[in-house]
């Protein structure tokens, strides 16, 4: 087990776990402080530091909001642990690694929480590396700039970055975070050129974003992209020239005459008048700065314009129904259902509303289908869709088809619901409120064990798994994880008949 590891900036002391084997390093620096001068700039490199650091605790998360209604469906679902702080200060990852010695060479998993890019954190209850690294890899999650901190644009700062371009510091900060992995990894037991990176929702787009760019050539080679839409994401990404507008807005707000004047902000500061802003400043992401950020990821997506390599791609089966987008009693008008209907499936509208039906305010106000788990259905068979096209490398394409049991063990109203999967993925069931059983358990086994087959090798497949196959216009299967956990064509999924159409 490795407790001491010697890095480029020093030497770190982790802790065992649970797990016999597997050690943890807690809040271990990858960048400088990106605070005063360094505030809204590509990340820098940490400063070394003398003796050994203690890293056994967790550094704080970004500046966010927190949400914390314990009443709430997520608030009951992934509560927060008790304690946790905000600071700017928040550029640091967390490492698990099985490793017995240096230099092992084993797989690295990358993980990007969700969030929207506008909150989360790195260690959330229902993320853990322990599970996964008893499998043979080394997980690392990242801490990472948010909202106003991490995706501010602005003229003045696209004009002092050196190359042409502002707002994406947490894609930035991505990179530093890979750059960090390439560099100290094979201190905890790594291997710097088999780094796999992973996401749920706003991650989910991160790793979109890693697909499409080539900033993280020779940094990513595999990716995983849970529930971010695909060629139908939940997130895009805005020009330049309109994420300074939104930048210098916020100038304005704050009463600033320059840059320099919002550096000298307080963070605290900084942060409350973005939340004064609210809609008018807009919720900021990936900004199309010809740096990091090449186009919305969806159209790089709808054109092929993916990086050839390894990706498993997929989402849960009923996503909307605690986004807001299907709330209890809602009455859907046909305004509602028609601009749902664009939004999600592009280049599809006119198929699905054929599909649908939907073509009277009477229709619309029965119209129960979950159109966002849909348009996530129909976006990442897309994107395997026009990879293949484009002579790339297909992916494996997945769909969570489990409802998870209530507090009881029976299968609860909200099913396979957004962000369901966590607890799967991470092998953390024990930590759930909800009563998980035999099927749970045997989910949860399946995915772990296919994500680091993956890590390890590019390829899910592994012995006692049922057989995934790579995704293909000829044989459109994709692996279900159920009751029967198995590959499945989905032939009457309405997402899955536009195609048809098309």
């Amino acid at each position: 087990m490795i407790l001491n590891a010697k890095t480029k900036y020093g030497e770190v002391s982790g802790l065992p776990t649970a797990t016999e084997g597997v050690s943890v390093f807690k809040g271990v620096p990858y960048a400088a402080p990106p605070v005063g001068e360094l505030r809204w700039k590509a990340p820098q490199p940490p400063e070394p530091w003398e003796g050994v650091r203690k890293c056994e605790s967790f550094a704080p998360a970004a500046m966010q909001f927190f949400y914390n209604d314990p009443e709430s469906f997520y608030g009951k679902e992934f509560p927060l642990y008790e304690g946790i702080r905000c600071s700017e200060d928040c550029l640091y990852l967390n490492i698990w690694t099985p490793a017995k010695a240096a230099g092992e060479k084993l797989p690295v998993m990358m993980w990007v929480h969700g969030g929207g890019n506008m909150g989360g954190y790195s260690y959330e209850p229902e993320f853990d590396g322990e599970a996964l690294a008893s499998r043979g890899v080394i997980y690392v999650s990242v801490g990472f700039r948010l909202n106003v901190f991490g995706f501010l644009a602005h003229p003045e700062l696209t004009a002092e970055s050196g190359y042409g371009g502002s707002g994406n510091y947490g894609h930035l900060d991505h990179i530093a975070a890979a750059e960090w992995i390439r560099d100290n990894i094979e201190a905890f037991g790594g291997d710097p050129e088999n780094i796999t990176m992973f996401g749920q929702s706003g991650g989910a787009h991160d790793v979109q974003v890693m697909a499409t760019s080539p900033r993280f050539e020779g940094l990513i080679g595999k990716g995983i992209s849970e529930s971010g839409g695909g060629a139908a994401s939940m997130m895009g990404a805005v020009p330049l020239e309109e994420g300074e507008k939104i930048g210098l807005a916020f100038q304005k707000a704050a009463g600033c005459a320059s840059i320099a004047e919002m550096r000298a902000l307080p963070a605290e500061k900084i942060f409350e008048i973005s939340m004064k802003m609210g809609r008018e400043l807009g919720i900021m992401s990936s900004v199309i700065d010809n740096y990091v950020v090449f186009g919305d990821t969806s159209a790089m997506l709808q054109n092929g314009e993916a990086r050839d390599i390894p990706m498993i791609i997929g989402c849960c089966s009923h996503e909307g129904g605690r986004m807001g987008m299907l709330p209890p009693g809602i009455t859907q008008t046909l305004e509602i259902v028609n601009g749902t209907i664009d939004q999600d499936f592009p280049l599809a509208a006119d198929a699905m509303r054929e599909i649908y039906g939907v073509k009277t305010e009477e229709d619309a106000a029965a119209f129960h289908r979950d159109m966002m788990a849909d348009g996530m259905v129909y976006g990442y068979q897309l994107w395997a869709r026009m990879q293949e096209k484009a002579g790339k490398r297909t992916p494996w394409v997945y769909c969570f088809d489990h409802p998870l049991p209530d507090g009881e063990g029976n299968p609860s109203e909200e099913g396979a619901f957004h962000s369901a999967e966590l607890w799967y993925v991470h092998g953390t069931l024990d930590r759930c409120w909800r009563k998980m059983g035999e099927t749970d358990r045997r989910i949860s086994a399946e995915m772990m064990d296919f994500w680091t087959n993956f890590a390890k090798t590019g390829d899910p497949n592994g012995k006692g798994l049922p057989e995934w196959t790579g995704y293909t216009a000829a044989s459109p299967k994709i692996m279900v994880f159920g009751e029967q956990t198995g590959m499945s064509a989905m032939e009457d999924h309405p997402a899955v008949r536009v195609f048809q159409k098309l």
